[in-house]
């Protein structure tokens, strides 16, 4: 009996257990974890950490409407130029991790195209050869991320 109480008490205490997890960047442009975010923050919420879909739609934040800001008070020329100063530090952030992706894009596809014998590892970590169609196959979908990656506008 005590062990079928335990059980119960265990089961009922893993569901509450399980949280939603938000990730957003910070006013200084670092990438924060946890299960609230600060108001006003665009958050994203983090797959696979044992969220429930039907919990995650409840635990949501609200979003905050157009309407809504606008009654705020104005901002000072302070906060304005604070916020121009995260807001060029975010974006001078954004184009280094897509200048890095676009060469490792670059780099993928040159690795593919003069390669002789290319391979995927398998599950037991033996080498598995691509037949010439596999290869193809890489070779167009690593010239279509250095087209969306390298060449998109954001």
């Amino acid at each position: 009996m005590k062990r079928v109480l335990l059980c119960a008490v265990l089961l009922a205490w893993s569901g509450l257990a399980s949280a939603v997890v938000y990730k957003w960047i910070d006013a200084q442009g670092k990438l924060q974890y946890g299960d609230r975010p600060p108001d006003g923050v665009h958050a994203q919420i983090v797959e696979g950490l044992g969220n429930h879909a039907s919990r995650s739609e409840q635990s949501r934040p609200p979003v905050v409407s157009a309407s809504a800001t606008s009654s705020q008070p104005a901002k000072s020329a302070a906060d304005n130029a604070q916020d121009d100063s995260v807001k060029k530090a975010v974006d001078d952030d954004v184009a280094q991790v897509k200048d890095k992706q676009c060469a490792d894009a670059q780099a993928r596809y040159k690795s593919l195209i003069e390669g002789r014998k290319l391979y995927k590892a398998g599950a037991d970590g033996e080498r598995q050869y691509l037949t010439s169609e596999e290869i193809d196959a890489e070779r167009v979908n690593a010239k279509r991320d250095i087209d969306t990656i390298c060449n998109s506008p954001t």
